[in-house]
């Protein structure tokens, strides 16, 4: 069973209901996984999108769409072995400051 931290991003296969499965970036905290068994996610994408989305800039990683994150269980990444990123510790803060802003505490 596959172990996701802070700052990395992992293909979900179980994500989409595309083939290929859903790019995610984890922030929550390690601590937070542990305790819930759970991650808080959020979906990246290639390219800047036009419009409202909230965005955070993970350099040539992507782009996450920090306005809708949301929880999922380890199950969306058991076909996945590894993470394909895993994020400068300032990148994965910002997003993740993101998202509390947008929450609250």
């Amino acid at each position: 069973m596959v172990n996701p931290r802070f700052g990395e991003v992992w293909n979900a296969p179980s994500g989409s209901v595309l083939p290929g499965g859903m790019l995610c970036l984890i922030v929550s905290s390690d601590d937070f996984n542990r305790i819930r068994r759970q991650y808080v996610i959020v979906e990246v994408v290639a390219d800047q999108l036009s419009g409202d989305a909230i965005i955070c800039d993970l350099g040539p990683i992507g782009v996450a769409l920090t306005g809708a994150p949301f929880t999922v269980g380890s199950s969306w990444f058991a076909e996945a072995e590894s993470p394909l990123a895993v994020l400068d510790e300032p990148i994965a803060r910002r997003a993740a400051d993101q998202i509390r802003a947008i929450l609250g505490p």
